[in-house]
């Protein structure tokens, strides 16, 4: 649930507490979590608020793809909020959770404990700088090789382009050659003229 919405357990912990909410480790629970984590941590909304938006926006009836928040009393001042890109996002984000997390394993760890035995195909891994040309030139060529989610269901939206590159550092995609992950790394931190790796 951390990797799904951009946070820790302290926060979804404390978050839950606050607002006597229940959990639900869904796919629509996790973009709850997420759009009320994003209103309240990055746009500053008190966390009730960012709450209230949630459940409304998100809520099966609601269609618009733009809405406007008043910020302010007397309406002058307001947020603009994109859920096109917030359920691309979203949906991004949960294809990260899925391919990345350790889920933990209830009662007593077994002694015989054995390394799960992969035959899945060897994962491609491309490590790319966060500059915003090399971004652009790698989310079209991934658009190029028909690039989708990796884990999560087909036709869910999914905006390839370098914010989504940006906004999940770590994003499993499927193509025509075969599954992929993109890790986003800090300025100089990719090997210049590495090959991609392989896992």
């Amino acid at each position: 649930m951390a990797i799904s919405t951009r946070s820790d357990r302290a926060w979804l912990n404390n978050a839950r507490r606050l607002l006597g909410r229940r959990m639900h480790r869904t796919p629509s629970g996790a973009r709850w979590w997420g759009l009320v984590r994003l209103l309240n941590h990055e746009v500053g909304l008190p966390l009730k608020t960012a709450a209230g938006v949630a459940d409304m926006v998100l809520a099966p009836e609601f269609q618009p793809r733009r809405m406007r928040i008043s910020a302010s009393r007397d309406g002058s001042a307001a947020l603009q909020v994109d859920l096109e890109r917030f359920h691309s996002t979203a949906n991004a984000l949960l294809a990260s959770a899925l391919a990345f997390s350790r889920p933990g394993v209830r009662g007593r760890p077994s002694r015989t404990r054995r390394a799960p035995v992969s035959s899945a195909a060897p994962v491609m891994r491309i490590r790319v700088e966060d500059e915003p040309e090399k971004l652009d030139l790698l989310a079209a060529r991934l658009r190029d090789s028909d690039a989708r989610l990796r884990g999560v269901e087909r036709g869910v939206a999914f905006i390839l382009d370098a914010a989504t590159l940006r906004a999940v550092p770590r994003l499993a995609l499927t193509t025509r050659e075969g599954d992929v992950d993109v890790i986003v790394v800090a300025r100089g931190r990719a090997a210049r003229g590495a090959p991609a790796e392989r896992r």
